[in-house]
């Protein structure tokens, strides 16, 4: 491993493996990752021939060599082998050279929890398991590629991180401005900077263009260097042949933008060539980049949104309202793991305004850590601001941040010796902010210098742990006025020495202050706005006090932290009779009478309480069909469009997905003697022989299923004759073939033209990451979708034409 370069100039990058390796006359159904082992002088060849043209990183045939996917070859069991000789071949092509090498890890093909079924520790055993292997031959990077999960991505670096000290440079593909799991390009460059890694980017996704805006965003929130892999444009199917439009000249000059933008790391992706390498090589080396800024900001991030933090910034509001303490209702819900009166408050807190979400799970009797975990996993499908996880049980905090595909806050650790050596290393695993409250074993001192004596031991420790202190948010605990007359003012003053001392956050839960006393709201309302005047970052209220989020704007301004007042005015500009009516409809809505658009409003939000207004519907005499075809039917029709005007991303249409499909299961119990749910046609479904990815299929096969057609899935590699023999038994009336790879495009016309042969009243759909409508028509199919909604309408249209 050679030590990494100064990145004055552009590291470039090589370009597409698996387009030069059907150069090489790679056959489908032959494992790509498994030419190292088979013609170990092939795959170098390729390393050379970048290497000559200029490519200051090659990356090795690795991208397929984690166990599940080499399972799918009978492979599994040479894990080992045929991830050290990837490394060792590229290394041997770059020693001539004095390049670097970046071993190659692409996802797992699976969906980690909430939207898949594997856990984190399934999917990051089988990253530790072949990034153990390639860190045996000491590439310069690990580079994982093409993950478009931010859970899955943190769960393979984390594994890196756990094995080797190798920098990682991780990179995630886009559809437009988000991943297909909606993960936008800002979140993912501050939750992937504070898990450690070197680099951070984006690849393939289209052609340099469709990648632009996406690369700008992550190079406008992280401070590490940032990378560029495009596709040489999008696919098309000509004569028989895969092509890219895009040739090394108008690749390179649709790069162009990228330079203004001081990108560290450049190269190509799928259908690009060493003439792309030459290109990009020739027009680069004479660019320097600018110095960077080290600009260091305090953030918080869910999956879709990042909030910015500290003196200079907006003050924030956390939502303290799931909390079961001295809240029956909430408590019961998590005693019994029903989970829709929660997902209800934390609805309300966010449109009140909350930045931020506390989450707590405190009831005596239950498996808090399970309990945690399954909370944190509900909540981040539909819910796009970070969570707080309020616990002090080492236990819990680390499922909640094991779970939590964002970087969250951890409430709290203290000044006693077990809690700090208990927390502090399970922050800094997983990139977590930190609250630090000012007390120790002996309690709570009365004065402010005997607070910021623990402050400054707590910070002192996380400093010996390597934990920022713009990931630290200091709490200087506010006691209840009634009591002690003083405590405010000595709490104000605490404030104020650690934010200009020790040079970190605060936050308070305000409403302590007016424990015990009547018209506490008159109180915390005060002792917010004085707060702020004095430098606190983060408050834990009440968003729906209107009173408490009114006192927060103006303060805010006041305190000169609301810039130009464009918080104060574009709050006051809302419509306050619409936000006062949907606050009165959201806080009634557990009374409201059961009806159809209920079950539709509730599937749209994934909420599991609409169980309970089906329940109700069949209690009244509504039959099964009506609420199918007037509430559930339609609930999933709002979710269609939403997807696909991009306000809903996969995490939600899933959610919804598995929330019809509850429904279904109650609906058909509750059939009478005679009756049936009755089916659509009949979709056989599966992906192409040679491609062993089905993230996009396996999405296609549940919504199908909840729109009441029949899916018989095949699941990967699935041959010609698979298809028809499936076709001819089931009598199917759709056969639906996905490819996500550009070494297997070419099967989908050969496919489509096997069963036209023998079946040519079946109707044939074509979808994937890789195929567009052009291709899937002149490949001869009926139909064509680009996502699991669409197909829906494509085999409604094609069930109507053909009816």
């Amino acid at each position: 491993m050679k030590n990494i370069p100064k990145l004055d100039k552009i590291l470039v990058f090589d370009g597409a493996m698996g387009t030069m390796l059907l150069e090489k006359g790679l056959k489908s159904g032959i494992c790509p990752d498994y030419m190292n082992i088979l013609h170990p002088r092939q795959i170098e060849e390729i390393h050379l021939s970048y290497l000559q043209t200029g490519a200051d990183v090659i990356t090795t045939n690795t991208f397929g060599g984690n166990r599940w996917k080499l399972a799918e070859y009978g492979l599994d069991s040479q894990v080992n082998e045929i991830n050290r000789e990837g490394v060792r071949i590229a290394k041997r092509a770059a020693e001539a050279f004095g390049s670097y090498v970046a071993a190659s890890v692409g996802p797992t093909g699976q969906f980690i929890e909430p939207v898949g079924k594997k856990t984190f520790q399934e999917i990051y055993e089988v990253f530790r398991e072949q990034i153990g292997a390639l860190a045996e031959e000491n590439p310069d990077f690990i580079l994982l590629e093409t993950f478009h999960d931010l859970g899955e991505i943190r769960c393979a670096l984390l594994a890196a991180r756990d094995i080797c000290s190798i920098p990682v440079i991780c990179s995630l593909t886009y559809e437009g401005r988000r991943t297909l799991t909606g993960v936008s390009p800002s979140s993912a460059a501050v939750v992937l900077e504070s898990l450690g890694a070197w680099a951070v980017g984006a690849n393939c996704s289209g052609g340099p263009e469709e990648l632009y805006h996406v690369v700008k965003e992550i190079s406008q929130h992280t401070n590490l260097p940032v990378l560029v892999q495009p596709n040489a444009g999008l696919p098309e199917f000509k004569e028989g042949v895969v092509s890219y439009p895009l040739g090394p000249n108008g690749f390179v000059d649709a790069l162009k933008p990228y330079f203004k933008l001081g990108i560290h790391l450049m190269g190509s992706c799928c259908g690009s060539t060493p003439d792309h390498t030459r290109e990009i090589k020739k027009r680069t080396k004479e660019i320097t980049l600018p110095i960077t800024k080290n600009v260091v900001r305090s953030t918080l991030a869910s999956r879709e949104k990042v909030v910015y933090l500290g003196k200079d910034e907006l003050p924030k509001v956390i939502g303290e309202r799931i909390n079961p303490t001295a809240r029956k209702k909430l408590g019961d819900s998590l005693k019994l793991g029903e989970y829709g009166a929660i997902q209800h408050e934390a609805e309300i807190q966010v449109e009140a305004g909350a930045h931020l979400l506390d989450i707590n799970v405190g009831v005596h009797g239950i498996d808090q850590q399970e309990t945690m975990g399954k909370l944190i996993h509900l909540l981040q499908q539909k819910i796009d601001v970070p969570l707080v996880i309020d616990s002090t049980d080492p236990k819990v905090i680390g499922k909640a941040l094991e779970s939590y595909h964002g970087k969250a806050l951890v409430n709290s650790i203290n000044g006693e010796k077990k809690s700090l050596e208990a927390i502090l290393p399970i922050i800094k695993r997983y990139g977590a902010g930190v609250v630090a409250l000012v007390l120790d074993e002996h309690g709570i001192p009365e004065s402010a210098e005997g607070r910021y004596a623990i402050a400054e031991k707590i910070v002192e420790a996380c400093d010996a742990q390597g934990i920022s202190r713009n990931d630290i948010y200091v709490d200087c605990l506010v006691l209840t006025v009634g009591t002690d007359d003083k405590a405010p003012m000595e709490t104000l003053k605490t404030l104020r020495m650690v934010r200009e001392k020790l040079h970190v956050n605060t936050i308070l839960g305000v409403s302590n202050v007016s424990h015990g006393l009547p018209e506490r709201s008159k109180i915390n309302a005060s002792f917010l706005a004085m707060a702020i005047g004095n430098g606190l970052d983060l408050a834990i209220i009440n968003p729906s006090d209107k009173t408490m989020m009114d006192s927060w704007q103006a303060a805010a301004l006041l305190a000169g932290r609301d810039d130009r007042a464009s918080n104060y005015i574009y709050l006051n500009h809302k419509q306050t009779l619409e936000s006062k009516k949907y606050n009165q409809i959201a806080q009634d809505k557990h009374l409201e009478k059961p009806t159809f658009e209920k079950v539709r409003d509730l599937i749209v939000k994934g909420s599991m309480d609409v169980l309970h207004v089906v329940d109700d519907l069949l209690h009244q005499g509504n039959k099964a069909f009506a609420i199918i075809n007037n509430g559930l039917v339609p609930g999933l029709a709002v979710v269609g469009e939403k997807f696909k005007n991009g306000e809903f991303y996969l995490p939600q249409l899933m959610l919804s997905a598995e929330t019809a499909e509850k429904v279904f299961v109650r609906l058909e119990k509750s059939l009478e003697n005679g009756e049936s749910m009755g089916r659509k046609e009949t979709v056989v479904i599966g992906t192409v022989q040679g491609d062993v990815h089905d993230i996009g299929k396996n999405v296609v096969a549940v919504i199908l299923k909840n729109y009441g057609y029949h899916v018989i899935d095949l699941g990967k590699n699935v041959s010609p004759e698979a298809f028809i023999e499936a076709a001819e038994k089931e009598k199917a009336d759709f056969i639906g073939l996905s490819a996500l790879m550009t070494t297997t495009m070419t099967e989908i016309p050969k496919t489509i033209a096997s069963i036209k042969a023998v079946l040519p009243n079946v109707r044939i759909i074509a979808g994937g990451a890789v195929v567009t409508e052009e291709f899937a028509r002149e490949s001869g199919a009926d139909g064509y979708s680009e996502d699991a909604v669409g197909a829906v309408k494509v085999l409604e249209e094609l069930t109507t034409r053909g009816n």
